[in-house]
């Protein structure tokens, strides 16, 4: 049932976060665009206004050389509500010596005269928003007349255009390279910039200043200046999608850890059951042997039975005493007793009870240098560390137990030649109701608290603990005291 309902909540994330993501990606789309847009008529503008320039040059530099005739443009709604746009331009000619003036008039734009009725005007007005006629159009006619009337003075600057349109594109954060075309009634003039070549994804964009001329402007795509644009919303939605992602996988692994600790703690009950009925079961039957079958009579026999029960009661009492340490440890409500410790003299009963309660041959060696090595530390706490890691080492030796206890002023190392720990087992040893898997072997008992115990004690003390196995060939454990 769990494992659906994680199932489900892993696919309900997983969309969430995809939506999230989909969202994100059609919403930049959609920035893109519009900032795409955006340049593209930044460029046309920028086509526009080099042209203004342009002519405004030429114009000023007619008006320097004197006067050659006049200039009227206009653009605009009539009173009468029509909407027209027109250049006049009056040229003065020399005809058989004598010098008359030449009127010429383009018009740019007309619409048709309205009817003297009362609602003229507002028909007018009407067709100019159904037009979309707008102040930048009607500015677009004047600038043009402007254009035809500077031409019949003086032709157009092709060259200064270009170099004013470069600088307007490089404001603009392009390069400047690109291919300009100026094309006038049947002639073209071709401006590219040096070592240009148009790929074929350049752009295209056209500017036309009469019906006789335009300017027709090639460069590359501006995909990445619109992307160097958006890089702080591209950079802020990615780390927002990362931060969502990030959210998510440590819920899931919350979640599945949280699934593994129940599942740990449902194994430490079983196994704690098992644990705590064995020396009960064996504790009772042996007094109940001493008080009802006479065994009391035989000395041999009844301390035998004693014995058993001391151990027995011993072996509740180590228990016992890890839980209520564990307990302890949670609650930070303990203190360690420190005091001077014998080495030699606190591993000799550990040694002779792990010997007694073993069910098979077990060789415990030890090295101590000095001889009277004695250390600072808990001895109660001590002492459950060195038995934990010594019946571990007992315990996980298959047929005959060999173990060394090597004890200097800067180290403490138990190592035993059993059946080892696979590497990728070594990391999740010391987690709390963890438990080796061991395969078919099921005589090794436990309850998962052992090591966890050992490291807890240990870095209590101020300790470090480290660990080298090898799989089929042993195991070391060494407490490392400075």
């Amino acid at each position: 049932m769990m494992n659906v309902k994680l199932k489900y909540i892993a696919v309900l994330v997983i969309v969430a976060l995809l939506g999230v993501a989909a969202y994100q990606a059609y919403w930049l789309e959609q920035l893109h665009f519009t900032i795409g847009e955006q340049m593209d008529n930044d460029i046309q503008e920028a086509m526009r206004v080099a042209d203004l320039k342009e002519v405004f040059l030429r114009l000023k530099s007619i008006e320097d050389k004197g006067p050659h005739g006049t200039m009227d443009v206009r653009a605009g709604i009539g009173e009468d509500g029509s909407i027209t746009a027109k250049a006049v331009t009056t040229t003065q000619v020399t005809v058989d010596g004598e010098k008359l003036e030449q009127k010429t008039v383009e018009v740019l734009r007309s619409s048709p005269q309205p009817e003297s009725d009362s609602t003229a005007g507002d028909e007018a007005f009407m067709q100019m928003l159904e037009e979309q006629i707008s102040v930048t159009e009607l500015a677009s006619m004047i600038q043009q007349g402007l254009h035809l009337g500077v031409d019949r003075f003086e032709g157009t600057r092709y060259e200064k255009y270009d170099s004013l349109l470069t600088a307007g594109l490089q404001q603009l954060g392009l390069s400047g390279n690109h291919q300009l075309m100026c094309i006038k009634a049947d002639t073209v003039f071709n401006y590219t910039t040096t070592g240009y070549v148009p790929s074929k994804n350049a752009r295209h964009y056209v500017y036309n200043w009469a019906d006789y001329g335009r300017y027709e402007l090639t460069i590359e795509p501006t995909t990445g200046l619109v992307l160097r644009e958006m890089a702080g919303i591209l950079t802020a939605s990615g780390l927002i999608v990362l931060l969502l992602g990030l959210a998510f996988y440590f819920l899931i692994k919350t979640i599945l850890k949280q699934r593994t600790l129940d599942e740990m703690k449902t194994d430490f009950t079983n196994n704690i059951t098992h644990e705590l009925k064995t020396p009960i079961a064996v504790a009772y039957a042996a007094n109940d042997a001493l008080l009802n079958f006479g065994e009391q009579a035989d000395e041999a026999k009844r301390h035998h039975y004693l014995t058993l029960c001391r151990q027995q009661l011993e072996r509740l009492s180590g228990m016992v005493e890890q839980i209520l340490s564990m307990s302890m440890e949670r609650r930070r409500q303990f203190k360690l007793n420190i005091e001077t410790v014998n080495v030699a003299e606190l591993l000799k009963p550990i040694i002779e009870q792990q010997q007694l309660k073993a069910d098979k041959p077990v060789t415990i060696t030890t090295h101590i240098d000095p001889e009277g090595l004695t250390l600072q530390a808990d001895r109660a706490h001590l002492s459950n560390i060195l038995n934990n890691l010594i019946d571990n080492a007992i315990k996980y030796s298959p047929d005959e137990a060999q173990v060394e206890i090597t004890a200097t002023p800067s180290a403490i190392s138990v190592t035993d030649h059993g059946m080892g720990i696979a590497a990728d087992k070594l990391p999740h040893i010391y987690d709390k109701f963890y438990r080796i898997p061991t395969g078919d072997l099921h005589d090794v008992k436990g309850y998962g608290l052992g090591l966890f115990y050992v490291k807890t004690m240990v870095e209590k003390h101020g300790w470090s603990i480290d660990v080298s196995s090898t799989k089929g060939k042993g195991t070391s454990f060494t407490i490392l005291l400075i």
